[in-house]
């Protein structure tokens, strides 16, 4: 029995990480994960029913800080050192890898953003292992391991997930209403500073055109302006990817949200100057539409929503993307299972 560390700084770390866990757990491992507190990622922990011990409350939106980077490291390795870790994961990050190098324990780093390069330095010299989908257009040397997949995929594989259509009750929802996903980004994290998407006008005249259309399902990180909090729907977060697989469209800033509707096989628009390779791959794939300034954003919604028959369409290009794809929860857990045999 091995005891494994897993560190969530982010929301869609919960839902990268938590069926490896599972895993992991049903061979007889430990697993306890180290959580960031910020968004919803307590609230999905225990959703899930995953143990958990908190290293840092984030206040405000001001994103990482060296404070921060310094009180997470020092509280992940006093945690890491009680629960006598023998293996770390987490989305590549200094203050999980510098605990495991102090502990002489190997530590898997996942990354598929080119753009981290700040990230990059920070984390790379601890790595043991650093794990990037195969489209990754970045070389991070020896330790690098690509796969073939995205990250979404450890949780929307079809293996792992089949969407529940009784989601839409708690919208309102019925099945066969036009309904959007939108998501909306605070730009605050440390890749976004010269990155942007919609102006403030393009935003509202997006949701005020979708909105004739359809419900709007807006969701935006913490710290987005006042001025779109009406738009904002609430529903339980552990049931946003059974909204977005029946959704009518995604359109936003989020590149995870964008990433996820494609795995999904739902019409998806981006508008973001930063696309990392997996979103230039689903370009590529036809399964989404990447733009860098909000007027080509919006006429290719126009354009979309008026065609007919988009699901069929693009349910077919997302089989035809599977069949080029692994469910990657197996393969990560197979990486940590020999990176201890191997260091036992």
């Amino acid at each position: 029995m091995s005891n494994i560390l897993i560190d969530l700084g982010h929301p869609a770390h919960v839902h990268l990480f938590r069926n490896a866990a599972r895993l992991w757990m049903s061979q007889g491992n430990r697993v306890l994960f180290t959580a960031l507190d910020r968004e919803i990622i307590l609230d999905l922990l225990k959703r899930y029913d995953l143990p958990y011990q908190v290293t840092y409350k984030r206040l405000g939106t001001k994103g990482v800080t060296p404070k921060e980077l310094l009180l997470r490291s020092w509280t992940t390795w006093q945690i890491a050192r009680e629960f006598k870790a023998d293996l770390f994961l987490s989305f590549g990050n200094p203050t999980v890898g510098f605990p495991a190098w102090l502990m002489r324990k190997p530590y898997i780093a996942l990354t598929d953003t080119e753009q981290a390069k700040e990230q990059h330095r920070l984390f790379k010299p601890f790595a043991s292992v650093i794990a990037t989908p195969d489209v990754f257009f970045v070389d991070m040397g020896r330790k690098q391991v690509r796969y073939p997949a995205y990250h979404e995929l450890m949780y929307l594989h079809p293996d792992a997930f089949t969407p529940d259509i009784k989601a839409l009750d708690s919208v309102g929802l019925k099945p066969g209403d036009p309904y959007f996903m939108v998501r909306l980004s605070a730009w605050k994290a440390t890749h976004d500073t010269t990155q942007h998407g919609f102006t403030p006008d393009e935003k509202l005249e997006l949701l005020r055109e979708l909105s004739a259309r359809g419900k709007v399902l807006l969701t935006a990180e913490a710290g987005i302006d006042p001025a779109y909090r009406p738009y904002i729907t609430e529903f339980p977060p552990e049931k946003a990817h059974d909204l977005l697989a029946f959704a009518t469209l995604y359109i936003g800033e989020g590149i995870t949200m964008l990433s996820e509707a494609c795995q999904l096989g739902t019409p998806a628009i981006l508008c973001n100057t930063m696309n990392p390779g997996y979103t230039l791959d689903l370009q590529e794939r036809g399964l989404c539409f990447i733009y860098h300034d909000g007027r080509g954003a919006l006429e290719q919604m126009r354009t979309l929503l008026g065609q007919a028959d988009l699901r069929t369409s693009w349910t077919a290009k997302r089989d035809a993307m599977l069949r080029d794809k692994i469910n990657p929860t197996p393969w990560l857990v197979n990486v940590g299972n020999q990176l201890l045999v191997n260091s036992s």
